[in-house]
């Protein structure tokens, strides 16, 4: 018995900082699992909200499809994509980029239902920017006024919205989070299409002007945190059988 602790004893002496390293790495391991830990309900409240935002903007899209139908006038809304859809034949002739009477009778519908949903308490400050998307069908325009079909879709875009200004004046006062307008205006010619351009109903469908909802989503910066969050999982998977050794 002398003997054994005698031989534990030497066994101590010839490691002295063993014990020493155990209790380092033990401590290391327990401030990496708590950070972890912040980092992970981070991520999960991240993730909720994201989820939470596409939601919301159907929920609101919804909305101002219903109160359109409710005054007479049927659109169509892309939920996936955020859009409500309003054809071309509605609002402009073939070619041209000034409005037709329908065109704005149906802006000074929208424009007071978009500002009613934007300023409610459910919807205010969840959208990021509202893109009012000018789009065509393939078929080659050239004239003095619209060189091509770039010009014609953004020109559609910027008149839709000058319009709006004029009908609901407060639009053009709201504000995202940021502090940056809420509208903007783009045109994309043929190069987005929905459907066939080889077909005159397919054509007339690519033919419209997209109310695009972009949702206030998690900053570029909480991404990379959830990437890194990633990261450091598989690091404490591969590692898992060092801590357990120590």
């Amino acid at each position: 018995m002398k003997r054994f602790f005698k031989k534990f004893q030497i066994d101590e002496v010839e490691n002295p900082y063993w014990l020493s390293i155990s209790d380092l790495m033990t401590g290391l391991l327990i401030i990496f699992i708590l950070t972890l830990s912040y980092y992970m309900l981070t991520f999960s409240e991240k993730t909720t909200e994201l989820a939470g935002s596409h939601i919301k903007r159907a929920e609101l899209l919804k909305l101002i499809q219903e109160k359109l139908k409710m005054e007479g006038i049927k659109v169509k809304v892309d939920l996936e994509h955020g859009i409500l859809r309003i054809p071309e034949g509605i609002l402009f002739d073939s070619g041209k980029a000034e409005l037709k009477k329908e065109g704005i009778k149906l802006l000074q519908k929208l424009g007071p239902i978009l500002y009613e949903v934007l300023t409610s308490p459910k919807f205010t400050g969840t959208v990021e920017t509202i893109f009012i998307e000018g789009h065509t069908d393939n078929v080659t325009i050239h004239t003095p006024k619209f060189p091509s079909n770039w010009e014609l879709s953004t020109q559609r875009a910027i008149n839709t919205w000058k319009k709006l200004q004029e009908i609901t004046p407060q639009l053009a006062k709201l504000k995202n989070k940021n502090g940056e307008p809420l509208f903007s205006c783009s045109g994309y010619a043929d190069t987005r299409p929905v459907a066939t351009n080889k077909t005159p109903e397919g054509r007339k469908e690519n033919r419209r002007i997209d109310f695009r909802f972009a949702m206030s989503f998690p900053k570029l910066e909480e991404h990379e945190l959830i990437k890194k969050i990633k990261e450091k999982l598989k690091v404490l998977e591969k590692n898992e059988g060092v801590f357990k050794k120590i």
